[in-house]
């Protein structure tokens, strides 16, 4: 599935590709994530983004891989238009420790948006890369839709992807195909597919305790 596909997340069922990583056009690259999450709902998912503040909540997340957590233009708990900045491990710190950004923006912005308001899902959208580079190197979604035993979350990350930070402009393609070649390879891919499985596992085990003591919302 490539990034300007992400409205089949909208359709009933799955996709053929669901979780792993894998090469698309251009040296760009996919990694996708599936999390069952028995006893949550797509609502509390959209509650944990806004409730998320510093080590101690993004430890929750990740005891191992979550190194650093604060937030920047982030109003009222509202993530949506917020900066997300962290420091972690991808797959522990046997590998390098990764200083990123996450700036996250309203899922009309890349979803057809009749279709998204009326899916009763959750789509927890960003542009993602580094903290210190110009440039956003990728796209990321958890779609979450809601099941008979909970929810379920279905994560993409589209790599390769570089848009200037400032303007939003996409990089021209021949300056973005040299770049991804420095900066993509299945190392990268293969750590982020295991965090991305292992801390929404994590998260599955302490959201429904957490979303009832801090939100009084007992309702499934």
């Amino acid at each position: 599935m490539e990034f300007e596909d992400c409205n089949l997340l909208l359709e009933p069922g799955y996709q053929p590709f669901e979780s792993g990583y894998k090469d698309l056009a251009g040296g760009k690259k996919l990694v996708a994530a599936l999390t069952r999450m028995p006893g949550c709902r797509a609502k509390m998912v959209h509650w944990w983004f806004g409730w998320l503040d510093g080590i101690e909540q993004y430890k929750l997340w990740h005891p191992r891989d979550h190194v650093a957590s604060s937030w920047v233009n982030r109003i009222d708990d509202n993530y949506i238009g917020a900066s997300h900045v962290v420091s972690e491990y991808l797959a522990g710190p046997c590998g390098p420790l990764y200083n990123l950004t996450t700036d996250f923006h309203h899922p009309h912005e890349i979803f057809d948006a009749q279709r998204y308001d009326s899916s009763g899902s959750v789509a927890i959208c960003a542009r993602i890369g580094d903290q210190d580079a110009p440039v956003h190197v990728g796209r990321m979604c958890h779609f979450v839709r809601d099941t008979d035993y909970g929810c379920e979350m279905r994560s993409r990350f589209w790599l390769g992807i570089l848009t200037d930070k400032k303007t939003r402009q996409q990089v021209p393609e021949h300056i973005a195909v040299e770049g991804r070649k420095r900066q993509l390879n299945d190392d990268f891919t293969r750590r982020l597919h295991q965090h991305a499985t292992e801390e929404m596992g994590y998260l599955t085990e302490v959201l429904p305790v957490l979303y009832r003591r801090y939100t009084g919302d007992n309702a499934f």
